[in-house]
């Protein structure tokens, strides 16, 4: 009869309790920290701006700004905010002495600084801004993300060069607001869907700006329903050097508004959309479904 009960027991699963982490001045944590929060806890940001570089390695973890739930990102009021040049990462071998990151390469750019680095799997933000205010002299991210099922949700990211580094793993960014001026979102092999909001371009930039370039011999990207605000140049898109091969590359437009020009020979023109499904094969389980469907005021 013990040894019944034994086994019993030994089959319940043990139950997990969900923490919420209050940050902000006069609350537990007065530091955007995440030492204390395990799988499934949320940490909540109060208003106010946090000077800090943090990197969450812990899986299923949540970041909320107070302004949650909002839709939009105009009003946040936690930001976090750092200043870290690419050039600043030391050395691409830690073993060994110090190695310049440039040129920047798919091999060294893992070791690029960011504001907030996000390597663990199932991590959500809500109404956060994030920036990287090193300035305009080199490549600064503001946030890489490498783990997988990334949800990102009503948040800004702000930088100058390289703002958002959308490394590897899968990942949503819904109604967000990238800013940037150079290469602002980049990635490896990183699968992305991103639906941002509204153009807010600099002065005197209409009609000078590409919609990207290949980093690689395999990119894609697909800019598709976008309202382009006549800021891009009539060719759209340029290669990353004279030399580089565009044969196996997809840079796809599809039903775009004020965006006219002739493209480069190698863009392609999407006679129909791209589904979701395409990019996030398995979406439904893991996207905040309020944020779907949802485009631009």
């Amino acid at each position: 009869m013990k040894a019944a009960n034994l086994n019993i027991w030994a089959c319940m699963p043990a139950l997990l309790l969900a923490a919420t982490l209050n940050v902000g001045s006069g609350e537990t944590y007065s530091t955007v920290t995440y030492n204390a929060a395990v799988a499934g806890d949320t940490i909540y940001v109060y208003p106010g701006t946090y000077k800090e570089k943090l990197t969450i390695s812990k899986s299923s973890i949540t970041l909320k700004g107070s302004t949650y739930p909002s839709t939009s990102p105009s009003g946040n009021e936690a930001l976090m905010t750092y200043s870290t040049y690419a050039s600043d990462a030391g050395s691409d071998d830690a073993s060994g002495p110090f190695r310049p990151l440039f040129p920047l390469t798919q091999t060294n750019a893992s070791l690029l600084p960011a504001t907030l680095l996000v390597t663990g799997d199932n991590f959500i933000m809500y109404n956060m801004n994030i920036s990287n205010t090193a300035g305009t002299a080199g490549q600064a991210v503001a946030l890489s993300a490498r783990g997988d099922y990334g949800g990102f949700y009503a948040s800004a990211l702000l930088g100058w060069q390289d703002t958002l580094y959308a490394h590897t793993g899968s990942q949503f960014f819904g109604r967000c607001y990238i800013e940037g001026a150079v290469d602002f979102i980049f990635g490896i092999t990183g699968q992305s869907w991103k639906l941002v909001l509204g153009a807010n371009a600099a002065s005197g930039t209409k009609g000078s700006v590409f919609l990207g370039r290949p980093w690689g011999d395999y990119a894609r990207v697909i800019f598709q329903n976008s309202n382009l605000e006549n800021m891009i140049t009539a060719v759209g898109w340029e290669a990353w050097d004279s030399s580089q091969s565009t044969s196996n590359i997809l840079f796809g437009e599809f039903d775009n508004t004020n965006a006219a020009g002739t493209r480069v020979s190698w863009a392609k023109a999407l006679t129909s959309e791209e589904g979701i499904a395409t990019i996030l094969p398995t979406y439904s389980s893991w996207v905040d479904s309020t944020y779907l469907g949802v485009s631009a005021p």
